[in-house]
């Protein structure tokens, strides 16, 4: 007799109860599922609206920090260029 053969007689001789669907049980957990997933929703569509805001204000600041970088290269290469040709 190995070791699986003593699960297997156990298993044999074991009686399992069948297990009935509790209805008020399953309409609980199907509440709170949803419950979740609207709370889930709401919090992605603040989150959306968060990002979308932050962008509306982060976009034109940085073209513009861009834009003064760019200006500040092009006057500081200007001055380099009219140091030479002097």
């Amino acid at each position: 007799m190995t070791t699986s053969d003593a699960y297997d007689a156990n298993a044999d001789t074991l009686e399992l109860m069948t297990l009935t669907p509790d209805p008020d049980r399953a309409e609980r957990v199907r509440a709170k599922c949803r419950a979740q997933l609207g709370r889930h929703t709401r919090r992605l569509a603040r989150r959306a609206e968060m990002t979308k805001s932050a962008w509306h204000v982060l976009a034109p600041a940085l073209v513009g920090a861009f834009c003064v970088f760019y200006i500040t290269a092009l006057v500081a290469t200007t001055i380099r260029l009219e140091d030479i040709f002097h």
